[in-house]
């Protein structure tokens, strides 16, 4: 059997991540377009988002977005929307355009925060607890209603909305006059109104919470405090002339998330007599709907987390030397592919004169933007400091404080700072642990390097390096790489290794070559071109 549903035509679109801009409705048989012309309805301006970036709708058969063959695209829930095509939008999707995230849901708005009344002294006295087993069976239409309030809490987007249903609904189902969903209280008795209903009102301000009854639900059970029972509870309690409350713990896998607080006072209505097992069948559907929430905002915790790294991708691109006027002197490749996430490898080509070139290459300990950045920072230290004239270990050295002073425990670096001499002939460099290099020959052989004499940069800030000294006549290169190319691993986990990189570079008759088959040889030992690691290759030598 099918259900004919109505399509929603009206829908809020929340900013979640990106520049400051404000959140807009779609209203129903609205056509707004989206970019940074200054005829566009939402104008984002960036310099990445296109003039006509696409157009959002609405109508009779609902709400849809179509990219107008952007440059970047626009994404609703990760998956790219086709050109010029209508891709549907509902309530509780994440829209993703550029820089900017937004959320879509039918109601905007925000929890506040309350003060719950602390009347829990003999506690056991004065609360009920009702067991699952106790609650009984629901009335039929009870049970219908139930099921109407599931539909409806299931399309809340956000904590306020769901708030909103879900005392709306225990009203409907239970004949209390006032319903609340509340979050877990503090040290200081502080919680957070999600929802509140009391009539026709909705304003939370100078209404008293039970703090026994929140206390005694806490257990997983529903708390109940039935006619005739008030004696002994706080005065403040009894002021208002609370005649029966019900309190309902909504779970997630166990951990209590929020209650469901009920009250109805003197010359209110009777409650139903089914109200307890109402109350905890609704707060197992309330259980579900913040699940689905987290799940929300996890996806879009996921897309801000891929803005920031994806932005850290393109700050660390825009150091990577491109092109080094390097003349006629020298002869060099170079390739620099980030792994899943945003690189610690480090390269720097530095031309220093006609006939003097700075290399430098390096891998940052860790993964992700904390490493990006620490090694973006000691890049740029390193760069000043060999363009002011310093040598391979007078830089080593200085960066190897900087970073000592500054960084965690579990942060360093493996580093390696050359500079060539085309005129002497000759490689001054230092090797603080990095370690994975080849010399190969003009005639066609290939060496293994010394073994590192310097320790890795960043542990000891009183550290001592040397420099080492190579000498290289015109066609030697020295190619060195980052360590995801010789741990890369097969499917069947076996690895590189160095022995197969001195083979490849000795076959190779260029500097570019070298970069080139090496990638290319790596990418096919995966089997893929998502390769485990970050992956740094520079090959560079006299011509």
């Amino acid at each position: 059997m099918t259900h004919a549903t109505t399509a929603i035509q009206r829908l809020w679109f929340e900013p979640v991540a990106g520049p400051d801009v404000e959140g807009f409705w779609l209203e129903p048989g609205d056509v707004l377009t989206y970019g940074r012309g200054s005829q566009c309805e939402v104008k984002l301006l960036e310099a990445t988002i296109s003039r006509q970036h696409g157009r959002i709708t609405s109508s009779e058969n609902g709400c849809f977005i179509v990219d107008l063959g952007s440059r970047l695209g626009t994404y609703i829930n990760d998956i790219q929307c086709v050109k010029d095509a209508n891709s549907p939008v509902t309530a509780g999707d994440i829209i993703r355009i550029g820089m900017w995230i937004f959320r879509t849901s039918v109601r905007e708005g925000a929890p506040v925060a309350m003060q719950t009344l602390d009347d829990s002294v003999e506690v056991e006295a004065r609360v009920q607890r009702m067991s699952r087993s106790d609650l009984g069976a629901l009335a039929q239409h009870r049970l219908s209603l139930l099921i109407d309030c599931s539909a409806e809490i299931n399309k809340a987007t956000d904590l306020k909305e769901l708030g909103s249903m879900v005392v709306q609904s225990a009203i409907e189902g239970t004949g209390f006059q006032r319903a609340a969903l509340l979050m877990p209280a503090d040290a200081e008795g502080e919680i957070e109104v999600i929802g509140f209903l009391d009539g026709k009102s909705r304003d939370a301000s100078g209404t008293a919470f039970s703090r026994s009854l929140l206390d005694a639900a806490s257990r997983g059970d529903v708390a109940c405090l039935l006619s005739g029972q008030t004696a002994g509870f706080g005065d403040s309690i009894a002021d208002l002339s609370i005649h029966s409350a019900i309190c309902s713990a909504v779970m997630v896998d166990e951990e209590l998330v929020a209650y469901l607080y009920l009250d109805a006072r003197e010359q209110e209505r009777q409650i139903q007599p089914d109200a307890a097992g109402f109350c905890q069948g609704l707060c197992r559907m309330a259980g579900l709907a913040f699940a689905n929430l987290n799940r929300l905002e996890m996806q879009i915790n996921q897309a801000k987390l891929e803005l920031d790294l994806n932005a850290a991708s393109e700050a660390q691109e825009m150091l990577i030397p491109k092109d080094v006027g390097a003349g006629q002197v020298f002869g060099w490749g170079r390739v620099f592919k980030p792994g899943r996430e945003a690189s610690g490898d480090l390269l720097d080509i530095i031309p220093l004169s006609e006939n003097r070139l700075a290399l430098v290459v390096g891998d940052v300990s860790g993964k992700g933007a904390g490493a990006a950045i620490l090694m973006a920072s000691a890049q740029s230290f390193i760069h000043a400091r060999i363009t002011s004239g310093c040598s391979p270990e007078d830089t080593v050295a200085a960066v190897n404080k900087f970073v000592a002073m500054r960084s965690p425990m579990n942060r360093f670096l493996t580093l390696w700072v050359g500079i060539f001499d085309a005129h002497a002939k000759e490689l001054q460099y230092v090797d603080a642990g990095h370690g994975h290099w080849a010399i190969r020959r003009a005639n066609g052989t290939s060496e293994a390097p010394p073994t590192p004499d310097g320790f890795l940069v960043g542990i000891d800030a009183d550290s001592e390096y040397r420099n080492a000294t190579l000498l290289v006549e015109p066609g030697d290169r020295i190619i060195i790489f980052s360590d995801g190319i010789p741990e890369q691993q097969t499917a069947s986990g076996e690895q590189y290794g160095v022995d197969r990189v001195y083979e490849l570079v000795a076959a190779s008759p260029t500097a570019e070559e070298d970069v080139k088959r090496l990638l290319g040889m790596v990418i096919r030992w995966a089997g893929s071109s998502e390769l485990d690691d970050d992956t740094t290759i520079v090959s560079l030598g006299l011509t």
